[in-house]
């Protein structure tokens, strides 16, 4: 009786065992894929935003980083393009300078292709005329034939006009004491009454010069009257434009008038002068 129970029990047991570990199997199976899900969606909930930020802040860099290069190489060119600019205001200022310069020694050439005199041009190479005394250093000395009291001219504003005398000659320079110096003493004449005077400077700070032993009873057209050398002077070339009158002044008990002249060269804005070699 157990065998023959035994016999149609076992299939069953078999049956029923395998069918317990199926069921487990599924839902250890349905378990694990939950749990999968879950994981994978609570991942997708963290790591989505973090993932987004990431990729927005790389994106934000990278932006930033190109705008950053951007910036520097704007600025890198900015400062090349100062640069250049800087050269090309030097180059043009150059230019001009040498433009103006051949104008103005073309305009010299032929100012002194036109004097009736030898004379060697000079160029102004030190400011003493900013210092206390009415005197200009120039560029040409013994070397070059300069003698001491030889007049000097110079050409401004489309006049030729008297400057002074060289005082001092060194071997390849010389002192110019101008007209404006109160020791200098010149020979000069009234140009509508040919009355004659002697002329000497009031200062380079003044900026005139005055013409003494004009007799008072000249009537001396003020602000229009010029100045010329006298043509008997010993130092000076007769004719040699000086100035204009631009004042007056009577003296009481006095025979004489004295005149101030505005020189017609200003001495301070020239760069180069004549010297009177020969008349």
């Amino acid at each position: 009786m157990d065998v023959k129970r035994a016999k149609y029990t076992s299939p069953f047991l078999v049956y029923a065992i395998v069918l317990s570990i199926s069921i487990v199997l599924l839902i250890f199976t349905s378990i694990t894929h939950y749990v999968n899900l879950s994981i994978k969606f609570v991942g997708n909930v963290i790591l989505t935003p973090i993932i987004l930020l990431s990729n927005v802040s790389s994106q934000a860099l990278t932006s930033l980083s190109s705008s950053w290069t951007s910036f520097t190489r704007s600025i890198e060119r900015i400062r090349e393009l100062e640069e250049e600019n800087e050269k090309l205001k030097k180059k043009s200022a150059l230019v001009d300078y040498y433009e103006t310069e051949n104008k103005r020694l073309s305009i010299m050439l032929n100012v002194v292709q036109s004097l009736p005199y030898k004379v060697e041009v000079a160029n102004i190479i030190s400011s003493g005329f900013d210092s206390a005394e009415e005197t200009i250093v120039v560029d040409k000395g013994m070397a070059n034939g300069i003698v001491k009291n030889m007049p000097v001219i110079a050409y401004f504003m489309g006049n030729i006009a008297l400057v002074g005398i060289v005082k001092e000659v060194y071997l390849t320079s010389s002192v110019i004491e101008t007209i404006l110096s109160p020791n200098i003493n010149v020979g000069v004449m009234l140009e509508s009454s040919q009355e004659v005077g002697i002329l000497y400077g009031n200062g380079k700070l003044n900026g005139t010069s005055s013409v003494k032993y004009i007799s008072d009873n000249i009537n001396v057209r003020v602000g229009s009257e010029r100045i010329f050398t006298f043509s008997k002077s010993l130092k000076y070339p007769g004719g040699i434009l000086v100035g204009t009158v631009i004042l007056s002044k009577k003296r009481e008990r006095s025979r004489y008038q004295e005149v101030v002249v505005k020189p017609a060269i200003d001495i301070k804005n020239i760069s180069s002068v004549m010297i009177i070699k020969e008349r």
